[in-house]
């Protein structure tokens, strides 16, 4: 529906539930990975939060194209492939 006015990209900010909701329904193509070198344990929300597991094997392999230092954090751009 977008396509058809014209739309090619939509960013999306949000958290790990929402990140994972798109993930699943296999809706991103470039994913923008702030991390943070902060432990948050059980009580933090994963940062792909429903995602379903697959065995290593068959888990989908995304492409590394941008790393930048944000301060003391780490920006990972990644690619769908």
């Amino acid at each position: 529906m977008l396509r058809a006015d014209g739309v090619s990209s939509v960013l999306v900010e949000g958290g790990g539930r929402l990140a994972g909701a798109l993930l699943g329904q296999g809706l991103v193509d470039r994913y923008y990975w702030v991390q943070s070198p902060i432990w948050l344990g059980e009580r933090g929300v994963p940062a792909t939060a429903g995602l379903p597991s697959d065995p290593i094997a068959r888990a989908e392999r995304w492409t590394a194209v941008e790393r930048r230092a944000l301060g003391e954090d780490t920006l990972l751009v990644l690619d769908r492939r």
